[in-house]
C-alpha cells in the first residue's frame, strides 16, 4: 500500500532519483502536516474547545499550506517551496496583531522567534538554493522587528539580554546565530554535493569512454512501463563504436526510437528481444544473423529496475571453427563406422599396445582396461587366454593368419566375435575383432526358416496326400453308386438307400470344395466381410437341425443347443455368412472326434456389445504341445494317409480366420481323453429396434 501510495504522489513528476523522490514525498507529507493541524484549530476554534482562539490564524495556516500543495501539485516543487517565504504572515496573525494576537505582544516576541526558526531547517532540507535562505531571513529579521515595535520593546534592540517575564538572549541574534548555522551547513552541503557531481560526472565520463571503447557491441535500452507499472516496450538509449560497426548502423538511426521500430531492421527476427529482455529470467543467449552470416553470443545486465545493458559479441569465427571440428569428427567417425572391425596391437607377450574401434560398438571398452594389462587380465576364459597366447606365437613364428571364434557378455548379452591374428613385427601382432553376432543370428535364423520350410513342405505333401485319399473316396462312392442305380438288378428300396449315399458323399466333396476355395481367398486377400442383420436363435436352431439330422444313425453322439438369450427375435448385425461358417467347422470337428457323448454349443453375452460362441465336446481331446499347432494350415494329429479320422487339415485354419475377420480370436481348452472347448469372442452391433417411443 505505502507503494502504490509514493507511486501515486511521484507517478506526476518525471524525477528518477532516489533523492529527488524522497524530497518529494517529503514537501507532501509537510504540507499534508500542515494542512491537517490548520483545519484541527480551525475545527477546535469554532466549536468552543480551543483555550486560544484565532480564527484568522487558523485560516491563514489552511490557505498558505493548499496555495502551496496547489502549486506542488500542478505548477511546480520550487513555487510550492517559495510560497512558504510567507510564513512570517503566521506569528502575525497570532502573535503581532493587536486585534488577532492570542498573547499579549510583548511577551509573545520568543513565540514569533521559534515559530519562524523551524522553517530554516525546511529551506536547509527541501531547497537548493541558498538565496531562499537569505530572502527568508530578511523576511523573519523584518517580522521580528514589527514585532518588537508593536511590542515597544524597540529600546532593547541593541541590548544583549531582553526582560519579559523572564531573561532571554536578544531574539534577533538568536534568529541571525540560526541563520548562520543554516547558511554554512547549506554550504557545506552543497560543496559535498558539488563534489559528489563532479565525481559522478567524472565516473560517466569514464563509464562512457570505456563503452565507447569496448571491443564488444552494447546496446542500452529502457524498459518503458504504462500506467500501471507494467513494461509495455523497450526503448533504445545508446550504442557504442563497436555495435554500430557490428551491425552496419548509425547511432542516429538507434538513439531515443522504439526498440520495436529499429531491431527489425537489425536482426530481422533472429531473435525475439521482447522476450528475452522483457520476460526472460536468463542473462546470456545466442543467434544467428543471417544477413551478416555471422554468430552473436549475446550477455545482459540490469543496472537498474528498468535499464539494460546488453553486450553482443563476434563468435563467428569459434563457431565455424566449431562447425568444422565438428564436421571433421563427422568425416572420420563415418570412416570409422565403415570398418567393422576392433583393431589391437598386442606384443609378444600378450600385452595390450594400442587399439582402434568405432564409438558405436556396443563392446563399451576404457583405455585404462586395455592399454597395459595382458590377454590373461581382460575377461578372457583361461582356455581362451592360452589359446590367443599360443596364435599369438604361431604367428610371429611363422608368419601366418590365424582365427578365433569366442563369446563375451556385453551389456547384461552375449555377443559372439571373429578374432583375426596377423603378425605386425617380430614383437607384436594386429588382432582384429569383429563381431559376428548379427551373422550368427542370421545363420540361426535361416536354420530355423530352413526347418520351418521343410516343415511346411512336409504339410503340404501330406496335405496333397490326404486330398488324394480324401477326394477319391467320395467320387468312388458318388461313381460305383451312380453305376449301380442303372442297373436293374437293385429294388426301389435299395436304389433309394445309394441315392442317400450318393448325396451325403457329394456334400463330402463340395465341403471339400469349399475349404479348398475359402483357402484360396484367404491366400490371396480377397475375402470380404459383410455385414448384415443375423437372426441368432434362427441360425444356431437351424444348424442344430443339421446335424441332428446328419447323426440320426450316430445313437451315441447327442447334440445340445445352450443359447442365452431365448427371444426368437434376438439379432445382431455382424457376418452371418462367416459366423455359420465357423461354427459348422466347429461342430463339425468336434462330431468328428468325438466317439461317444454328447457335442454342446451355443454362446453367451459378455457387456452390452460382445458375444462369445462356444463349442464343447467329449471327445478323445488334444495334448498341450498340439494346441499350439492345430490352427496351422495342414496341420492334422495324425498326418498318415491312413488313419482314423478323415480331413484336410483346414477346418481349423479357416475358421481361425474367420474368427478374426470378425474382430476375435478363436482359443481351445481341451484335455486328453477328457474333451475340448472351442470359443471366440466377436463385437456386435446389437439391431435397434423399430418402436420408438414418441411421447
Amino acid at each position: 500500500m505505502l507503494k502504490a501510495i509514493t507511486k501515486s504522489i511521484t507517478s506526476q513528476y518525471n524525477v528518477e532519483a532516489k533523492n529527488d523522490i524522497l524530497k518529494i514525498i517529503g514537501i507532501h507529507v509537510f504540507i499534508a502536516l500542515g494542512l491537517l493541524t490548520g483545519l484541527t484549530m480551525f475545527t477546535l476554534d469554532l466549536i468552543g474547545y480551543s483555550a486560544n482562539e484565532c480564527l484568522a490564524g487558523d485560516v491563514s495556516i489552511i490557505i498558505l499550506f493548499g496555495v502551496a500543495f496547489y502549486g506542488l501539485r500542478y505548477i511546480s516543487v520550487n513555487w510550492a517551496i517559495n510560497i512558504f517565504l510567507l510564513i512570517p504572515i503566521l506569528p502575525y496573525f497570532f502573535f503581532i496583531s493587536n486585534s488577532f494576537a492570542i498573547i499579549p505582544t510583548h511577551l509573545s516576541v520568543l513565540n514569533t522567534l521559534w515559530t519562524l526558526i523551524p522553517f530554516f531547517l525546511f529551506f536547509l532540507i527541501f531547497s537548493d538554493k541558498k538565496r531562499d535562505l537569505l530572502i527568508f531571513y530578511a523576511i523573519s529579521f523584518i517580522t521580528l522587528l514589527f514585532h518588537t515595535y508593536q511590542a515597544g520593546l524597540i529600546d532593547l534592540l541593541f541590548h544583549f539580554q531582553w526582560q519579559s517575564n523572564a531573561l532571554y538572549t536578544n531574539p534577533f541574534i538568536t534568529l541571525s546565530i540560526y541563520f548562520l548555522i543554516s547558511l554554512l551547513l547549506s554550504w557545506r552541503f552543497q560543496n559535498t554535493i558539488d563534489l559528489l557531481i563532479e565525481q559522478k560526472e567524472n565516473t560517466e565520463q569514464l563509464i562512457n569512454q570505456t563503452i565507447r571503447n569496448l571491443p564488444q557491441g552494447m546496446m542500452h535500452l529502457e524498459i518503458v512501463k504504462d500506467e500501471f507499472g507494467t513494461p509495455s516496450h523497450l526503448e533504445v538509449r545508446r550504442t557504442n563504436l563497436a555495435f554500430e560497426r557490428l551491425f552496419k548502423i548509425t547511432s542516429r538511426e538507434l538513439k531515443d526510437n522504439p526498440a520495436d521500430d529499429v531491431l527489425p531492421k537489425i536482426f530481422r527476427g533472429s531473435f525475439d528481444w521482447n522476450k528475452e529482455y522483457l520476460h526472460s529470467k536468463k542473462n546470456h543467449f545466442s543467434f544467428y544473423l543471417e544477413r551478416l552470416d555471422k554468430y552473436f553470443e549475446v550477455n545482459t545486465f540490469r543496472i537498474s529496475n528498468n535499464q539494460i545493458i546488453s553486450l553482443f559479441i563476434d563468435v563467428t569465427s569459434r563457431e565455424n571453427r566449431v562447425n568444422e571440428l565438428e564436421e571433421n569428427k563427422l568425416r572420420y567417425q563415418v570412416l570409422l563406422e565403415a570398418i567393422p572391425d576392433l583393431f589391437f596391437i598386442i606384443d609378444k607377450e600378450g600385452v595390450y599396445v594400442d587399439f582402434v574401434f568405432k564409438a558405436s560398438e556396443a563392446l563399451k571398452i576404457k583405455p585404462d582396461d586395455i592399454i597395459g594389462n595382458s590377454i590373461f587380465e581382460v575377461g578372457f576364459s583361461e582356455k581362451m587366454s592360452s589359446k590367443i597366447f599360443h596364435c599369438i606365437q604361431h604367428c610371429i613364428e611363422f608368419d601366418s593368419i590365424e582365427t578365433i571364434e569366442y563369446a563375451l557378455e556385453v551389456e547384461g548379452s552375449s555377443a559372439m566375435f571373429e578374432m583375426r591374428i596377423a603378425r605386425l613385427n617380430d614383437h607384436s601382432v594386429v588382432s582384429l575383432a569383429r563381431d559376428i553376432t548379427t551373422r550368427k543370428m542370421a545363420e540361426l535364423k535361416m536354420e530355423e526358416a530352413k526347418n520351418k520350410a521343410e516343415d511346411a513342405d512336409r504339410l503340404k505333401t501330406a496335405f496333397l496326400a490326404n486330398i488324394s485319399h480324401e477326394i477319391r473316396t467320395p467320387m468312388n462312392a458318388i461313381i460305383g453308386f451312380s453305376k449301380m442305380l442303372g442297373s436293374p438288378e437293385f429294388d426301389d428300396d435299395e436304389k433309394s438307400k445309394f441315392i442317400e449315399i450318393i448325396l451325403t458323399n457329394g456334400r463330402l466333396l463340395l465341403s471339400l470344395i469349399n475349404d479348398m476355395i475359402s483357402l484360396s481367398k484367404i491366400e490371396s486377400n480377397t475375402l470380404v466381410v459383410k455385414k448384415s442383420l443375423c437372426r441368432v436363435n434362427d441360425m444356431m436352431v437351424s444348424l442344430y437341425k443339421e446335424f441332428t439330422y446328419d447323426l440320426e444313425d450316430k445313437k451315441n453322439i447327442r447334440i445340445k443347443l445352450n443359447c442365452e438369450n431365448p427371444s426368437p427375435k434376438f439379432a445382431v448385425t455382424t457376418d452371418s455368412i462367416l459366423l455359420q461358417s465357423i461354427l459348422q467347422k466347429l461342430i463339425d470337428n468336434g462330431i468328428k472326434f468325438t466317439e461317444e457323448g454328447e457335442v454342446e454349443f451355443g454362446y453367451r453375452t459378455l457387456g452390452i456389445n460382445h458375444l462369445e460362441f462356444f463349442v464343447k465336446d467329449t471327445g478323445i481331446g488334444i495334448s498341450d504341445k498340439d494346441q499350439n499347432r492345430i490352427f496351422e494350415r495342414f496341420h492334422q494329429l495324425d498326418n498318415r494317409t491312413i488313419r482314423a479320422y478323415e480331413g484336410t487339415g483346414l477346418g481349423l485354419s479357416i475358421a481361425q480366420h474367420y474368427v478374426r475377420l470378425l474382430g476375435g480370436e478363436l482359443i481351445v481348452n481341451s484335455k486328453l481323453g477328457v474333451g475340448s472347448t472351442f470359443s471366440f469372442t466377436i463385437p456386435y452391433i446389437r439391431e435397434e429396434s423399430p418402436l420408438k417411443i414418441v411421447r
